[in-house]
């Protein structure tokens, strides 16, 4: 039975490819099948423009392995049914490391 606090279907899809990042001997590559993974997910599903701006921002500078491993690994372990713990790890990914702006 799934837990009805689990979060948008398309978190399981995510969690396979996240663990991918974590396990990786180059961890671009699955990094590439998050984003691809996200496009249909834009426009109706909460938070997914806020992952695909972090994994553009992970891939988009020199491609830093270690820091997309800390944030995959950091993603798997959020309870994705607290908002305000999902709120608070893209406000730390999204402002403090890859530095948009805040609203």
């Amino acid at each position: 039975m799934k837990d009805h606090h689990q979060g948008p279907a398309y978190l399981d899809e995510m969690r396979v490819l996240m663990g991918q990042v974590v396990s990786a001997a180059d961890a671009s590559i699955p990094a590439a099948s998050i984003m691809a993974a996200l496009h249909d997910h834009l426009e109706t599903e909460e938070f997914a423009t806020s992952l695909y701006l972090v994994w553009g921002c992970l891939g988009e500078s020199a491609w830093e392995p270690e820091r997309a491993a800390d944030a995959a690994r950091e993603w798997l372990a959020l309870d994705h049914g607290d908002r305000e713990a999902v709120r608070l790890y893209y406000d730390h990914w999204l402002f403090d490391v890859c530095g948009y702006q805040r609203p």
